[in-house]
């Protein structure tokens, strides 16, 4: 039995230094880009052995995927599966937006936590308008994207609200993923979700398949089970 899911992270570095970065914590992310990655030659020939056993989703996450463009461009070379890549958005550019929208199997998650304030103080001044603004082009260009919402005990209710789920919509997302909020410490495990807040979720993305039929919502941890 093949599962139709990979997840590749094709680099251990990162241009972002977001609050709570459980990945740097870790030490599993860096500045700079190690020595003892996989080239692009390496990476193409595991994207090619997928696609002969049948898997059909690679999911492309690092650190920050956009930082390794060489592996990007190998990915676009096999159409027959769909590669999202889950990014912080900040390294889109005229040549990115042009090569997502010559390969429409790659399709970009923006992370992104609510509103502006909110992005802003984890991931840095200016992200959420850039992103914002990446949006908007994508949109208008057709580009299938989607969001990444990392979801914790205070930011849930938001992230499920019709008012924000209505905004995403508007702007052309098509996919969203709530990611499960991870503390790096214990001095933040009073945002970590718990039960309560995982019920809440699984019940309000049953409403949200019904009441938005062109678009995906997904949740990790939570979903993956229905994919193996």
């Amino acid at each position: 039995h093949i599962p139709p899911f990979m997840i590749a992270s094709i680099t251990s570095s990162c241009n972002l230094h977001c609050t709570g970065c459980y990945s740097r914590a870790n030490e599993a992310c860096n500045d700079n880009e190690p020595v003892n990655q996989l080239s692009d030659e390496e990476w193409e020939d595991i994207f090619k052995q997928a696609k002969e056993i049948g898997i059909s989703f690679i999911v492309l996450a690092g650190g920050e995927p956009m930082i390794r463009k060489d592996v990007i461009l190998k990915a676009s070379r096999y159409p027959e599966i769909l590669f999202p890549i889950f990014t912080n958005g900040t390294l889109l550019d005229d040549d990115y937006f042009k090569l997502l929208d010559d390969n429409r199997n790659l399709v970009p998650i923006l992370s992104i936590e609510g509103g502006e304030e909110v992005t802003d103080s984890r991931r840095g001044k200016g992200v959420y308008s850039q992103l914002i603004e990446s949006m908007n082009l994508m949109n208008k260009k057709n580009i299938v994207f989607g969001a990444s919402l990392t979801f914790t005990k205070e930011n849930l209710a938001t992230l499920l609200s019709r008012d924000y789920i209505d905004e995403l919509h508007d702007l052309g997302c098509k996919v969203v993923f709530f990611i499960e909020y991870v503390p790096m410490n214990g001095q933040r495990i009073d945002l970590a979700p718990g039960d309560s807040e995982r019920d809440l979720l699984f019940k309000e993305i049953d409403r949200l398949r019904n009441e938005y039929e062109d678009m995906l919502f997904m949740s990790f941890p939570g979903d993956e089970k229905t994919y193996d």
